[in-house]
């Protein structure tokens, strides 16, 4: 006991020699015993950290940001082929081929990253729709929209167009959770490094209490600054107007920075996305059952005609078409059945209008021809050609069909509802005397 008295007197006589400089050196000399555990593990943590982050940079946005664009691409290439054969252009079929050759860049790009699989499945699905979607638009536009093989070759291409879409999707929805557990890993990580450090900080206070004391208000005046610095970090709001602040240049400041890359680009593409929502909004005007123009396109179609009229003269006629009876259809075979007649009654009215004319869907089983340069002759020989193919025609299940059909010409002082009215007035007429006949409005 004696011995160990004697121990501890020494000791204390050794400390009290000590300058004030080697007592508070005696706390860090105590703490890197403690820590130096803990420290290993922060280094190992830091190097994890380090490499999800550069992950994240090289490996994961671009593959993420690549496959954002493929499905914007994608989307464009679509239109086009849509614009090629409503414009029947099979130039404009080749047009998409700069779209199609970046959309395989992107692809083979990544190939040797972790995704090589995904990547491959993608450009072959990609490859296929692409070889698919230029012959049958070639053939729609060499053919009018109508040969043999059609519902077959149309069906196939939406199903590879809907796997491709979805292979792209799919990739995209990959790469961002894995970017996201790779951020959640990274905090969960950097909150334990936080709270064990607090802990193990919190322990080499307790025992070393009387040698800070003696620094105490320089370790106040640092914990001050630290914490007014949290306080305004905490204010912030991570959104797509606020950024985090970088405080270091180290592995936690890179995590930083590339949060507030991501979320950059994660704004930009919500920019790309509304301004691309914005852009199919309005080239969307096809009729989506008829597959012929909708109304929206076909008031275009008609305001364009009326100012070429009060401009040069030009004379265009408006035919309404109004399907004999297909309230019965729907009633007696159901809304799917009349919606297949409806289908074919547009295929048989685009098979014979002329290259010149515009149908559309008006509304309902009602259908509309802008005719231009045409005149009260024109319109009602090709009413009545119109009218003998429906006549003529066999339909699903119901066999035979009728219509009726309202002619209007534009004159000097008309506008859009006028002609519009017109027309539907001799429409009117048309039922009332009978149906399954052409009427020509006159004042």
């Amino acid at each position: 006991m004696n011995k160990i008295k004697q121990r501890i007197r020494k000791l204390l006589f050794q400390y009290q020699r000590l300058s004030i400089l080697k007592k508070f050196l005696l706390a860090p000399i105590f703490g890197i015993v403690l820590v130096l555990p803990f420290y290993v593990f922060i280094f190992l943590s830091m190097l994890e950290m380090k490499y999800s982050a550069e992950s994240v940079n090289s490996e994961l946005i671009p593959i993420y940001e690549i496959s954002h664009e493929n499905i914007l691409l994608l989307e464009n290439i679509v239109n086009e082929m849509n614009s090629a054969v409503l414009a029947k252009e099979i130039a404009w079929v080749e047009a998409s081929n700069k779209r199609a050759d970046t959309i395989k860049e992107n692809l083979n790009k990544y190939i040797g990253t972790s995704y090589k699989k995904e990547l491959k499945k993608s450009l072959k699905a990609f490859e296929t729709y692409y070889l698919e979607v230029k012959k049958v638009s070639k053939k729609m536009i060499q053919t009018s929209h109508n040969y043999k093989e059609i519902e077959d070759d149309t069906k196939k291409l939406i199903d590879n167009y809907t796997e491709t879409n979805m292979l792209f999707k799919d990739l995209k929805l990959k790469v961002k959770n894995e970017i996201e557990k790779n951020f959640s890993s990274l905090y969960d990580n950097t909150n334990f490094i936080f709270l064990k450090g607090n802990e193990i900080f919190f322990i080499w206070f307790l025992t070393s209490s009387f040698i800070i004391f003696l620094v105490h208000r320089d370790i106040k005046h640092r914990i001050k600054s630290i914490v007014e610095s949290s306080k305004e970090i905490a204010k912030g709001d991570v959104d797509f107007e606020k950024r985090l602040c970088t405080v270091s240049y180290d592995e936690l400041g890179e995590i930083v920075r590339s949060i507030n890359i991501f979320i950059n680009k994660l704004h930009k593409s919500h920019v790309q996305l509304s301004l691309a929502k914005k852009e199919l909004d309005t080239l969307y005007i096809t009729d989506r059952l008829t597959n012929v123009y909708n109304r929206v396109k076909i008031d275009e179609i008609i305001d364009m005609e009326l100012k070429k009229q009060k401009r040069y003269d030009y004379v265009f006629s408006i035919i309404l078409i109004d399907i004999d009876y297909f309230k019965l259809v729907n009633d007696t075979h159901g809304h799917l059945l009349g919606d297949l007649v409806l289908k074919e009654f547009a295929a048989i009215l685009k098979e014979n209008i002329r290259d010149t004319d515009f149908v559309g869907r008006w509304g309902g089983e009602e259908f509309i021809i802008v005719c231009p340069q045409t005149d009260e002759k024109g319109a009602l020989a090709l009413a009545e050609h119109l009218r003998n193919s429906i006549e003529a025609s066999s339909f699903t299940a119901v066999e035979k069909k009728t219509a009726s059909f309202g002619i209007s010409t534009c004159q000097k002082n008309d506008d859009i509802a006028s002609i519009i009215d017109n027309a539907d007035k001799a429409l009117y007429r048309a039922k009332n005397n009978g149906r399954n006949q052409v009427v020509y409005y006159k004042n």
